[in-house]
């Protein structure tokens, strides 16, 4: 957009957006951009695999950013969306998953059990559980995260149960 170039140094501000795509969903991004004939065919695969996965919205009123509505407007196909499944629908999972493999609270847990035994384990838990309580305070981030993704795990179910 080099003709632009005069406006962009006029704007004191500015919002990038990148993206990064891997594996399947990747391939097929590939394989549609190559069947692109037109300029208009490349934009909507271009706009539409952002807004497939990444969407802004405004944290307090759930209602999607200006950028977001933007892109959608440029869309002539606003359905359109790869075939593979989106990262997101795990989010949940990985930290649940992380807790338990990669971050170290099983092994800590584990660790004062071994140090004073008894139910140390469950008492340090207990701690974490009074500290959420009393002390933690969401961010706008966690609260953002719920607004965007209560509604799909409500209807997925608890990850963490083996129905699922």
């Amino acid at each position: 957009m080099k003709y632009l170039r005069h406006i962009a140094k006029e704007v004191d501000d500015w919002t990038r957006v990148e993206a990064e795509f891997s594996g399947d969903y990747a391939h097929q991004l590939t394989e549609a951009i190559k069947e692109c004939n037109t300029d208009e065919q490349l934009k909507n695969i271009i706009l539409s695999s952002l807004v497939d996965r990444y969407m802004l919205f405004y944290v307090n009123s759930n209602r999607p950013h200006k950028i977001t509505r933007l892109m959608l407007e440029l869309l002539d196909n606003k359905n359109f969306k790869f075939e593979s499944p989106s990262p997101r629908n795990n989010l949940l999972e990985q930290t649940i998953d992380h807790l338990i493999k990669g971050s170290g609270l099983l092994p800590t847990l584990w660790k004062v059990q071994q140090i004073w035994g008894d139910d140390t384990a469950q008492d340090l838990m207990k701690y974490f559980y009074e500290q959420y309580y009393e002390v933690f305070e969401p961010n706008d981030d966690h609260i953002s995260w719920v607004s965007k993704y209560k509604k799909l795990y409500l209807s997925e179910g608890k990850p963490w149960e083996e129905n699922n």
